[in-house]
Order: structure tokens, then sequence, then C-alpha cells
């Protein structure tokens, strides 16, 4: 009877746990998501920036991940992960009962959960389809959705998704991303030991973390090459060689592969604005920028030293009320709960004993050295600091500057810089900001006047004109720096000289529209006004565009539209987009020639006398507006082009005498020295047309024994036919050459006569093919 009972009972406690089990498994396989989908599955990617060389610049993605298709996936990868994860992988049904049954005994005798058995199709399942709770529920749609997808995937196809999926530490999501991070080399590239490390992550990648604990992931290692060693994947003499190797990883330098700045914000915004933000993040595409890496990143260095000496010598500077207003709006919205090292923040000074000022950032107090003066820094004013550690800060300048660096012969840009440091603002200074470019914008009406048929030595009237201003109601005198004025004196000495009463005086003979025709030409895209200061730099541009007009000088009168996205491409190496140059010559190449000859002696002789330090070939022009509010060098090499600004986001003085020569000059010869190292740069090409000819300064005739002088470049046809003694020196070779010019058709524009230049509205007409 009892024999019975039992029977019975036991009979009725499987009938029950069966109809139990089958209760369970239909509550929960009812709206599951159909496997089939994966189909269509596209694991979100990094979208990778690079940088001229092929380096990465930067990385955008939600989750670190380079999708591998399995072939490139070595067996000995393939086996390490199926060794440690699922030994019966390639047979079970996409659980393991056994393995479920082990697991659930252990975690019954331990008391708690400490296996798992878990299956790599589970672990697939549990990734993409549900959530991480831990749940009867939870575990049981899990198993049916594994044997749903191994009744319709093969097993290398659910073994390539979840050798692509799985998260492996440090933001690596796959093993072809984890294989950058932890060895710097592809997934096909790695040795089996390095196999081994991976495959000993999924289980715990924060606790088996070799950058942060690499004896608990030695012994991960092992256990995995032990389980390689008993599946016979590996033989004993591989298992002892892993064994004896420490783990060896690559040297992490967060510059080289996390630069976010400027310059790959530019590259976001492009990319976001044409293929959207949602394929930033997850498209897995292949960013190739114009950007050099080194200049870029000596830019950001140059300029941020700069600024900082900058500040100390013209003092704390006196805040206007809207700059106070601005800063205190950022200072409580700025999160401040635990301060992060390097990073900048809105401090309130709180008092000051002698350099040092004391501050607090929210419920945080420190202090920092400012070694200028400090008249205008009082309690209660908002200040730029960086947090150093502990009560350490480092004062932040007010200052900002902008660098724009060009290859003027393709218009591809090779740094670019839009401010003290981007963590400071977002706001980029070199694109988005329009500052007015002082003297820097007359080399624009000079070109207009060699276009014209002025020379080098034609004379100017350096003397102050009253001018009517309609705008202002009234007269304008412009007045030189100094304000001394020369008299007569020659095209060159006015323009190295920066003389702005002869300039202004060579506008109005020159005219508004052939000159605000040529600027917009040249690059200017801000819509320029017709007044008298426009020579003199009186309208607002950008950086950018100063850099532009600078480098059709610099490429032989040719523009060549600037950009920085060289070609994009998607997941599969298609080609979605690709540069074509955009070049157009804009002035011909002979008084193009003398325009660049012009600008070297700024260098030489003028205002960027500093510049000569270089040793190499330059030409540039400095700029500084009234009242010291912004300074500018605009100036190039035959090899690169580059402007540099420098004042404050709000205008107002930077510093008394604070020039362009003194504040933006000095950034630009240190950014440019960086950027011609350990390099022969030979002298601008000269274009057939011109010649340099020796000018007595005095009667401004070709000098001679008798009256030396300087060589000064002419077009071939312009210069002074006699010496200074009234000899003819104009040979009759030199005649036949113009005429043999002359007859050429492709030259016709090039040395037509100045009013054949010019159509009916004073608007330059160009030949651009």
């Amino acid at each position: 009877m009892l024999k019975k009972v039992i029977i019975y009972g036991f009979l009725g406690f499987l009938l029950f746990f069966s109809v139990s089990a089958f209760f369970i498994v239909w509550v929960n396989s009812r709206n599951l998501p159909d496997v089939r989908n994966l189909e269509y599955w596209k694991p979100s990617q990094v979208t990778k920036v690079y940088a001229s060389d092929g380096s990465i610049l930067t990385e955008f993605y939600i989750q670190r991940r380079q999708y591998v298709p399995i072939d490139k996936i070595p067996d000995y990868v393939k086996n390490a992960f199926i060794a440690i994860e699922d030994r019966t992988f390639y047979d079970n049904i996409g659980i393991d009962p056994i393995g479920i049954m082990r697991a659930a005994v252990m975690n019954l005798l331990s008391g708690r959960i400490v296996a798992g058995g878990s299956t790599i199709s589970q672990q697939l399942i549990k990734n993409l389809f549900l959530t991480p709770e831990r749940s009867l529920s939870r575990k049981v749609k899990e198993m049916i959705l594994a044997i749903r997808l191994n009744r319709v995937y093969p097993k290398d196809k659910i073994l390539e998704m979840y050798l692509n999926q799985i998260y492996l530490g440090h933001g690596a999501y796959g093993v072809e991303s984890a294989s950058q991070v932890y060895f710097g080399k592809h997934v096909w590239e790695l040795d089996v030991c390095e196999a081994a490390v991976l495959a000993g992550l999924p289980k715990a990648p924060s606790r088996y973390d070799p950058y942060k604990n690499i004896e608990g992931a030695t012994e991960r290692r092992d256990a995995v090459l032990q389980s390689m060693l008993e599946e016979g994947y590996i033989d004993i003499n591989t298992a002892r060689r892993c064994f004896e190797q420490p783990i060896t990883l690559r040297e992490v330098d967060e510059e080289d592969i996390d630069i976010k700045d400027y310059f790959t914000e530019m590259v976001r915004q492009w990319f976001a604005s044409r293929y959207g933000v949602d394929e930033l993040y997850k498209g897995g595409y292949k960013i190739y920028t114009t950007v050099d890496k080194d200049l870029l990143r000596n830019a950001h260095y140059v300029i941020k030293d700069h600024l900082e000496n900058l500040q100390s010598m013209v003092g704390f500077p006196r805040l206007k009320e809207d700059e106070i207003k601005r800063l205190m709006e950022e200072y409580e919205e700025q999160s401040a709960d635990k301060l992060i090292k390097n990073h900048i923040y809105v401090g309130i000074i709180d008092r000051i004993v002698r350099k040092k000022v004391y501050i607090k950032v929210k419920d945080h107090k420190g202090y920092f050295i400012f070694q200028g003066r400090l008249r205008n820094a009082k309690k209660g004013i908002p200040v730029y600091v960086r947090y150093i550690d502990g009560e350490r800060f480092e004062f932040v300048p007010y200052l900002e500057g902008a660098i724009v660096a060009i290859d003027h012969t393709t218009g591809a840009i090779r740094a670019i810089v839009g401010g003290y440091d981007f963590l400071k603002t977002k706001f980029n200074r070199a694109v988005q900001a329009k500052r007015q470019p002082g003297s820097a914008f007359k080399p624009i009406v000079y070109t207009a006047a060699i276009l014209k048929g002025y020379t080098q030595i034609s004379l100017l009237n350096d003397e102050p004109v009253a001018i009517w201003d309609p705008d202002r109601f009234e007269e304008w005198i412009p007045e030189n720096y100094d304000r001394e004025y020369h008299g007569e004196v020659t095209l060159r000495y006015a323009l190295s000289h920066s003389l702005n009463a002869a300039s202004v005086n060579l506008f109005l003979d020159v005219g508004y529209n052939p000159v605000i025709s040529l600027a917009y030409q040249m690059g200017i895209k801000t819509k320029l006004p017709k007044v008298p200061s426009l020579v003199l730099g009186s309208a607002d541009i950008s950086p950018l565009e100063l850099a532009t007009v600078y480098s059709v000088f610099a490429n032989g009168g040719m523009r060549c539209e600037p950009y920085f996205i060289e070609r994009v491409e998607d997941f599969s190496g298609n080609v979605l987009y690709q540069h074509e140059k955009d070049c157009v010559y804009i002035i011909p190449e002979e008084e193009n020639a003398v325009m660049v000859d012009l600008l070297k002696a700024v260098v030489k002789e003028g205002t960027g006398r500093k510049a000569k330090v270089l040793g190499f070939p330059v030409a540039g022009k400095t700029g500084t507006t009234d009242d010291y509010t912004d300074a500018w060098f605009a100036g190039f090499s035959p090899k690169l082009t580059t402007v540099v600004w420098v004042g404050y986001d709000t205008k107002k003085k930077i510093g008394w005498k604070m020039t362009g020569a003194k504040a933006a000059l000095p950034i630009w010869i240190d950014f440019m020295a960086t950027a011609h190292t350990d390099e022969e740069i030979s002298d601008f090409q000269l274009p057939e047309g011109v010649a340099y000819v020796p000018i007595d300064p005095e009667t401004r005739l070709v000098a001679n024994d008798h009256c030396p002088g300087e060589e000064i470049l002419f077009i071939i046809g312009t210069e002074p036919e006699v010496d200074c003694d009234g000899n003819l020196v104009v040979e009759n070779s030199k005649i036949d050459q113009i005429k043999e010019i002359f007859d050429i058709p492709d030259m016709k524009n090039k040395i037509d006569t100045p009013e054949k230049m010019i159509d009916n509205n004073d608007n330059f007409i160009f030949d651009t093919d």
C-alpha cells in the first residue's frame, strides 16, 4: 500500500510539475519577439574620424563596435569563447539542459547564484531582446527564444552575432573593438594568448579588466586556456607558452584616440546635417578629413600658451555688465557636485590676498595665482578656472583667439582652433565669429590698385582727408597709427608700414565696386558696405574668410575653396562622399606675384618684421582695429596659409598698444615654426611675365652704381625705362619678350591694359577659364 502511495505521489508530482512547466512555458511564450527579425539586424557601430595621415582623430558612438564577419575571425578566437562560455555550442539546441541542472544544483548548495548555465545563444537573446532583470519569467523567455534562434539560423551566424554584440569592457562591444582597445590590432591579428584574454571578459568585464586588475585578468585568461586545452583546441605546449607569457596591453594615449575639439565638432555637425545624428553615432562610417593631427595639436598648445601670457601682460580685464550676467548664468547652470580634474568651471571671487585669488565653485572652495595686475578683480566677479586638485585651481584667460591654417594649393584645412579651449566654450571663433580685420583687409584694395595699373613705386598721398560719412552724419578723418603723415609715399611703403591715410586715398581712387567685387571673388562671403572705412577693415568677417583671401595670394592668384572632409565611407566601404577640388583663377599670375612681393615687404621692412625670425620665405599683413579690440596676422609661406585672431568675445580693448604685431603675430610665428620643421622651404615661384628691377628710393628710377637701390618686382613693361642718371635701360630683348607674350592668346588677359579689365560698372573682368 505504501509503495502505491509513493508511486502515485511521484506520478502526481510529475504531472503537477509537467502541467506547471507547460503553463509557465505557454504563458511566457506569448507575445515574444520574432527571432527572424535578426535578419535585418543592424548593430550600433563606431563612426571613426581620420586625420590626413590615416590616424584616428576621434570616434562617435553609443556602443563602441566594429562589426566583422565570421570568416575574418580566427578559429582560435571563436574556440576561446566557446570553450569558456558554451562547450556544447555546436551540439546543443540553444540551451544546455545538463548545464542548467548543474548550475541549479550549485546554486542550491551554495544558497546563492554562483553559476548561470546560459549558452551563447541565451546570452545573445538576453542582449538583443530581453531586459537584464533576474526572474524566472525572463529566464524562461530567454530559453524559448534561444531554441527558436537555433531553428532559424546556423551556428556560425549565431556565433558571428554573439562575437560582435558581446560587451568586453572599456566601452568596447564585439571582439574587433576590444582587440583595438586592449591590443591595438585587428581581431585577425591576435594570437591565441590574446584571444584568451578577450574570451575571459564577458563574465565580468570590470572585474577582469586587464588595465585595472592584471592579476585577475591573468587568472581568468589561464582559466580560458585550460578549458581550450581540455576541449582539444590547443596543445599543452601552446597552453604552457601562454601561461608563462605576461599580458601585454597597448599604451593608452587618450589624446591620440579621442580628440574632442573645435575641428571634430565641425566634422560632427557636417556629417549630422547630411546623414543624421543617428547614423553618426550608430552607423559605423569612416570619415576622412584634411586635418594634420600634429599641426592641430600644436595649434592648441600655441594659442593656449600665448593667450595665458597675454592675459598676464594686460592684467585682469574690466568686465562689462552683459559679460558678468552671462558668466553668472553659466555659474548657476554648471554641474559641480564633484569637480573633475582639468575641467573648466566658472568660479566666483571671494577675496584676494596679493596674487592669490580665493574663489568658490558652488559648494567647493579654492584658489588660483594670477601673475598680472588685479586692479579689476573684485569680490563677486565671475572668473574661468581649471580644476587641478584639492583646493588648487588654474586661472583661465578671458581672452580668446582663433587659428586657421590652409593648404592653399588644394583648399584643405590643415588645422583650425576656435578658441582657448573647447571645454571653456563650444563657440568656434574661427568660422562663427565675425570681427573687423583692420588693416589685414588692405591687401584686397592694393590688389585692385595693381589690377588698375598701379605699381609698387606708384605714389600715394599720405595726408589726412575729410570724408563725409552718411551713416554717422559727420565727417570722418582717417588717422595713421602713430598720427604722423608722410606726404607722398610709394604704394610699397604705404602697405608695408600700414599707412591709413594713404590707403584711404588709394581706395577712393580705385573705387568701391572693384574692391568689393574682388573681395567676394577672393573668398569674402559677408556682405560688405560701400563706406570709405572699408579699406581699414571696418566690415566684420570671419578668420576663415580672411584665410581664404590670403590663400589666393599664396596660390599664384588661384582660389581653392576651403574644405575639411575628403571622403566618407559606409560600413561596407562604399564611398558616399568624395570631395572634388574647387579652384578658380581670381588674380592674373603677374599681378598676384607683385602682391606677394608687397606682402613680403611687410615682413622684410614693415609691421611684420618679427616674422623674419622664421628664416624661410613668408609674407603677410598685420591687422589692428580701433581701440585695440581685435588683433590679426594673416600670412603665408609657399606651403601654408595661416590666419590668427586675438580678442575678447565682447568687443573691448585687449590692452594698450596690443596691435596685431604684438598680440597675434607671435602666435602666428610659433605656429608656422612648428609647421615647417626640418624642411627646406624654397622661395615663392615667379611667373614668366615679371622681373625684379633695382629701384633708387630717391628718384624711383632704375638704380645703378651711382644710386644703389633694392630689388622690386614689376610686371614686365611697367618698370621705369630710365635709370637715375637719365639713361635708357629698357633693352630690345625685353620689348621683344613683351610682344612675344602678348601674341600668345592664353596670356592676353594677364597683361591686358587696365581699361580692358574693368567694365562700365567698375567691376573687374576675369577670364577664369
